[in-house]
């Protein structure tokens, strides 16, 4: 299409069918009109090929944007107002990046845009982005603003010139800001700074033409100028003293406001507001020092107190304003908790009113519910309450207060982060909003179109991420406003910890209902079947026996599973099953009964009835009916679940409190006596008789009974008992499928072989992470293991204790890793547990590599090579995993290291089987000096770092050594052939789930708009430090190790990274900060905390150490290591980071990754790994896997104490 495009530009009219096409499916809704305005811009001059490859990028990048016909229009108007256009064409084709730019700014600000068309040149300045990026201190600005007025040529004046300069000063912020090399707060400070240099040189021009001392007058900034956090298109509050009289420098002040705010021919620079003055509007313009300080004391409100907060000399004499503020402080400081809570929250109310009252409740930014007004009404109230007793809460700045707030302990960690990603969040709209049109924007747009454009330029994918970002910060912004702002407290809920316990029965002799139960008895069954009714399908009656035990009758219509929710319920409710009968025979007594109370519907299917009485034991000295009472409440839930055709939702609850009753349980390493099953089909006429004999264990009647519903089997009736630990269980069931005995061997077979298994796995249930979850999978795990025709020799490898101990690991893992991970790998599972001593130790490169080499060589075909190298890449990283779940590796950094040998290893092979095939087709790529091209295939993120984990990306970059072409008859040039090669890799490599070794090639030069495979002389040229690589990009190099290709290739490209990134020049602290804003702002909802990316996370540790190593990295080159760690004890061992603070950062890592891996573990998404709710199921279900056990609270306890740690060291780092 890039041909195409050249001969359309050189005016063959056969190529305009294609464009047009091409133009369409890139969004042009009128191809023809911007085909046609294309070739316009064309000039004899021009070259046709740099055109062309300028207007193709120029075209690709506007296919993303909300209205690409539009940038076209904006991109037309920008080469109009250039002189020399073969000059521009040439840059931008040589200049990939400057394209990137223009789009950005046409695309995210009308503002931008029109500055940048009055200065066309201007670009040339904003490509050098190194530079564009340096913060300017107040003097540099100053120094600047006044050189700009006295140049002042061409009759523009002083004033304009001023205009001029800060045309182009908010053009560069703003650019950088789009561009993301800084952070919202540098941006707010070089916008406010700027502000400040403007002030003091309009009052030297002021000064100068009326001939008087500026130092005569004090400007105070109040508001965000203040603050330090002005945004694009603020107004600026000014209040003005002197030591003098008024009226003497009245004069000046009136000619500082007019220079400042009258429209001239270049603009104004600011509004003024000066209402902040004493009495307002109808106070004096200027004022001293003691009527100052007088008016506060005696008539200010609360509010201007709390806007005195923010003021903050900014022009004139600062010694005059530097005295006020330090007396004020004793009046400002004034107010009762109370007072200020009330008024506060008052000013707020008004606010909100007059929002409502003109229909602007959604959207209100600044103002509204949840806003910005919200965080810094926050901080204020708190820091007049407690900076009364303690100066360090008190600045001007919010997300400083918010830092000094927590410090103090008056802010919880928690909501620190809160509110200020959400500020951060909401002031980032708003810049956007003001950025568009240069406008006091604060409302997001409710217009569709308008509203996808925003989103658009802030970087969601589409307008529903946005507002569930936009909703989720205004209701956790919100909530901590209520919680400071009102009288009112939330209280802390405390929940219940379910019973533990441990069972024992004893035996009772085969019997029928009838020879059991008494005639009393059977006549009180029949009474209690009369109140059974469909909202209430199953009657508990429970009553205390003389020697302590408590005699529990359950009766009803069958229900599928009804013994399970029984015995399960009992478990959770801590009682011990002591002796039991259980019948639902359909010639029992209580089916005649079921019978007569449906006389009238002789046509209706009979229910089969059922009559269960258990004696059990409690822990508890006292058991209150209420407790019965709830058990059957619980259980006529259950009941009404599965009749309802939910019985798998009735399982997955039941299955979670029996789970969290093993909480408690003694995990046991001792081997359950051996299990005796007898299975006799001569002792009943219509049932097979099963004879249980062995240890009690925890669940087992539970868990049996499931096992046999779900194989189609018929409890018809148990008789159970215990003595000192032992069970013995007699078990009457019936074929569930055609009913009677079950008679054919395998079935038999089955039966045996699944009563074994269980008691087994339920004597190891309490060693699950998750017992839940092992329960439920369980099921399914039989299920799926009796249909597999080979089930009784998989069978056998189980009966071993370590392999069914292995088994119980696996299975209470996660759901994801059943569903998406084991059952999948289900031929592989077997394998391996079966070997189990093979798992106990790591399998080297050499081993792995020569494993692969032998399976490789009896595939004779393309797609034979790529099956054979997938199912070893999927076998081998099954193996790796169950080694991790089951404890075999030494920590979180072995597990690592063997997942990223398996990556190298499987990636070289890759490579090898796609190069052998290329080059059999187009021959070896060659120098120009004879010889081969080499090939470095490099390795960055975790992979490079020797990191990997479970869901990890594999990233890679793939580095050739020059331009050239191949041997072969069919010859193409080395990109073309390396090109070829890398979409070979990445399709041979199969990544079964998304994020599991998936390649990803986004760290190359220019991203997904670059090439795939690059030369060496562009990766120096790209990511060299006056090069267009993005400081992040750059950053990334800190992780390049080379894993595959031509190994001294790979060495002189690392020598070359070396000299790239270690320059002994401090890191970009700037553009790290501005790239975790970003990261925070589209990748973390609000009111949840990401392991990963959230402040204090994993990331923020990782940039910590690589931009200490950057920094320290060319005069100490032991810090050039890829693994964090490795990094981290360098740096100590340098004495860059005291060994104190190391000790602490490792922990910290160690935590943090291992907290990562079990969210990745369970949920299968490396993007997924937001910290489940504290005090839910699932951060409890999450503790349990790390090794916590039940104490979730220390989990919570750590979690705040290394995540707290990492962000007071960021903070040290980037201040």
């Amino acid at each position: 299409m890039l041909n195409t495009l050249r001969r359309m530009l050189d005016g063959d009219e056969s190529s305009h069918a294609a464009i047009h096409e091409h133009l369409a499916l890139l969004g042009f809704l009128d191809p023809e009109s911007i085909a046609r305005r294309t070739c316009a811009l064309m000039q004899p001059s021009v070259s046709s090929t740099a055109a062309a490859e300028s207007l193709f990028k120029l075209m690709s990048l506007l296919s993303d944007s909300a209205d690409p016909a539009a940038g076209m229009g904006d991109f037309e108007r920008y080469v109009h107002r250039v002189t020399d256009r073969a000059d521009l064409f040439n840059f931008l084709s040589e200049n990939p990046r400057a394209i990137e730019m223009l789009v950005r700014l046409f695309t995210s600000s009308r503002y931008l845009t029109e500055t940048l068309l009055r200065n066309p040149d201007s670009l040339r300045v904003l490509i050098q982005h190194r530079q564009l990026a340096d913060l300017k201190s107040r003097e540099e600005f100053l120094e600047s603003a006044m050189k700009a007025a006295s140049s002042a040529v061409g009759g523009i004046g002083p004033l304009n010139a001023l205009r001029r300069f800060q045309r182009f000063e908010i053009l560069r912020i703003g650019a950088c800001d789009l561009f993301g090399l800084i952070d919202l707060r540098a941006a707010t400070v070089q916008l406010s700074l700027l502000a400040d240099s403007l002030v003091q040189a309009c009052l030297a021009l002021a000064a100068k033409e009326l001939d008087v001392d500026p130092d005569g007058l004090t400007v105070i900034g109040f508001g965000k100028l203040g603050g330090e956090e002005l945004n694009y298109s603020s107004d600026i509050d000014l209040v003005f003293l002197t030591d003098r009289k008024p009226s003497e420098v009245l004069p000046l002040a009136q000619r500082l406001i007019k220079a400042m705010q009258d429209a001239m021919a270049e603009g104004f620079l600011y509004r003024v507001d000066v209402r902040l003055r004493p009495w307002g509007r109808s106070g004096e313009l200027v004022t001293t020092i003691p009527s100052y300080l007088e008016y506060i004391q005696s008539h200010a409100e609360m509010w201007e107190k709390q806007a005195l907060l923010k003021a903050r000399v900014v022009g004139g004499k600062k010694s005059v304003g530097v005295e006020f503020l330090k007396r004020a402080e004793p009046l400002i400081f004034s107010g009762t908790p109370h007072d200020v809570r009330a008024a506060v929250r008052q000013a707020k109310d008004r606010i909100e009113a007059e929002l409502r009252r003109r229909g602007r409740e959604w959207g209100e930014v600044k103002l509204g519910t949840g806003s910005i007004r919200d965080v810094e009404f926050v901080v204020q109230a708190l820091q007049l309450v407690h900076g009364v007793t303690s100066r360090h809460v008190r600045s001007p700045n919010t997300l400083d207060g918010l830092v000094r707030l927590t410090d103090a302990g008056v802010l919880h960690a928690d909501e620190y982060r809160r509110l200020t990603d959400g500020y951060v969040f909401l002031r980032t709209i708003e810049h956007s909003l003001q950025l568009m049109h240069n406008q006091q924007e604060h409302t997001m747009p409710t217009d569709p179109r308008e509203l996808s454009a925003l989103a658009h330029r802030l970087d969601f994918p589409g307008v529903d991420q946005l507002l569930q970002h936009y909703e989720g910060h205004r209701a956790s912004i919100r909530a901590i406003f209520d919680k400071y702002l009102s009288d009112e407290r939330d209280l802390p809920v405390v929940q219940d910890i379910p019973d533990t316990s441990s069972s024992s029965s004893e035996r009772l002799a085969l019997a029928s209902y009838s020879t059991v139960f008494t005639k009393d008895e059977q006549r009180r069954h029949r009474a209690m079947f009369a109140q059974i009714e469909p909202h209430q399908p199953v009657r508990v009656v429970a009553e205390p026996t003389d020697d302590g035990l408590w005699r529990v009758t359950i009766l009803g219509h069958d229900c599928p599973g009804e013994l399970s929710m029984m015995c399960g319920l009992m478990f959770a409710y801590g009682f011990d099953i002591v002796t039991g009968f259980v019948s639902t025979e359909r010639r029992s007594a209580p089916k005649v009964v079921s019978v007569e109370r449906r006389a009238a519907s002789p046509a209706a299917k009979e229910p089969c009835g059922f009559v269960d009485v258990f004696c059990v034991r409690s822990e508890l000295d006292v058991v209150l009916p209420q407790v019965w009472e709830r058990y059957e409440a619980d259980l006529v839930d259950l009941v009404l679940m599965a009749q309802s055709g939910r019985a798998d939702e009735a399982q997955g609850r039941l299955a979670k409190r029996v789970a969290d009753a093993l909480e408690g349980a003694p995990v046991t390493s001792r081997r359950p006596s051996p299990l005796d099953v007898r299975i006799d089909n001569d002792a009943h006429e219509s049932a097979t008789v099963l004879h249980i004999r062995g240890d009690d264990t925890i669940g087992f009647l539970y868990e049996l009974s499931n096992a046999l519903t779900l194989s189609g089997v018929n409890i018809e009736q148990v008789q159970i008992s215990a003595d000192e630990g032992l069970a013995a269980d007699t078990l009457l069931v019936t074929d569930a499928r055609r009913g009677g005995k079950i008679l054919e061997a395998d079935r038999l077979q089955e039966l045996q072989a699944a009563v074994v298994l269980i008691k087994h796995f339920t004597h190891l249930l309490p060693g699950a992470p998750d017992p839940t979850a092992a329960l439920l999978h369980f099921r399914t795990f039989l299920r799926d293991l009796f249909q597999r025709p080979d089930w009784f020799e998989q069978l056998s490898s189980l009966e071993r204790p370590e392999v069914l101990s292995a088994l119980a690991r696996l299975l209470g893992v996660s759901d994801f890793l059943w569903e998406d991970f084991l059952r999948l790998q289900y031929a592989n599972l077997f394998p391996v547990l079966r070997d189990m001593a093979g798992l106990e130790n790591a399998k080297s490169s050499e081993q792995l590599t020569a494993e692969l080499q032998a399976a490789l060589q009896g595939a004779s075909s393309s797609e034979e090579r790529r099956t054979v190298l997938n199912e070893f890449k999927d076998r081998e990283l099954f193996r790796v995993d169950m080694r991790h779940i089951l404890g075999r590796c030494e920590g979180i950094e072995a597990f690592g290291r063997e997942m990223t040998v398996l990556a190298e290893v499987v990636v070289a092979a890759s490579v090898s089987i796609c190069r052998a095939e290329l080059v059999e087709r187009f021959g070896t790529p060659m120098l120009d000096k004879g010889g081969a091209c080499q090939l470095a295939v490099c390795a960055l993120g975790k992979c490079g770092g020797r990191e990997l984990g479970f869901a990890s990306d594999i990233e890679l970059m793939f580095v050739y050594e020059v331009e050239g072409f191949t041997n072969g008859r069919e010859s193409i040039a080395n990109a073309n052939f390396f090109a070829r090669l890398v979409e070979g890799v990445t399709h041979a490599i199969r990544a079964r789930s998304e994020g599991i070794f998936r390649i990803d090639l986004r760290l190359r030069p220019y991203g997904r708009s670059g090439s795939l495979a690059v030369s060496c002389d562009s990766f120096l040229h790209y990511f060299h430090l006056d090069g267009p690589a993005w400081p992040y990009e750059r950053q990334s190099l800190v992780k390049l190790r080379p894993i595959a290709g031509d190994g001294e290739f790979g060495k002189r490209l690392v020598r070359l990274r070396d000299d790239i990134v270690y320059t002994g020049q401090p890191v970009d602290f700037a553009a790290i900060r501005a790239m975790r804003e970003r990261q925070v702002r589209q990748l973390v909802g609000a009111e949840t905390f990401n392991a990963k990316l959230s402040p204090g996370g994993l990331v923020d540790l990782e940039y910590l150490v690589q931009a200490k190593q950057i920094s320290f990295g060319k005069a100490q080159p032991a810090l050039r290591t890829t693994n964090t760690r490795d990094a981290l004890h360098a740096l100590s061992k340098h004495q860059i980071i005291d060994e104190a603070t190391c000790q602490r950062l490792d922990q910290a890592y160690a935590f943090l990754k291992s907290m990562i891996e079990s969210l990745r573990m369970v949920r299968g998404d490396a993007r997924d790994l937001a910290i489940p709710s504290l005090n839910s199921a699932d951060f409890e279900s999450l503790a349990r896997r790390m090794g916590y056990g039940g104490n979730w609270q220390r989990l919570q306890d750590d979690l705040a104490r290394h995540t707290q740690m990492v962000s007071d060291a960021v903070r040290t780092c980037f201040p």
